[in-house]
């Protein structure tokens, strides 16, 4: 690799953060860097998205056995 680009599954998440840093450029009209929110807001902010990736998890971990259960 004589580019020093990222390949792979590390260019995925590269072009996955240019990406949501795109839309929250235009949901938001500004970037991450440049929000005023205070530190507590961030951690809410976080703490709220571990909730929603839990769900997502649980979901998906129910899906799977779904598909177990009936392809054993």
């Amino acid at each position: 690799m004589s580019n020093n680009l990222p390949t792979g599954t590390e260019a995925g998440v590269c072009n996955d953060i240019i990406r949501r840093q795109r839309l929250g450029i235009s949901k938001y009209g500004t970037t991450v860097a440049e929000n005023p929110l205070g530190l507590r807001e961030w951690l809410v902010h976080a703490y709220e998205e571990t909730l929603d990736q839990a769900i997502y998890l649980k979901r998906a971990i129910e899906e799977i056995d779904r598909w177990l259960t009936k392809n054993p």
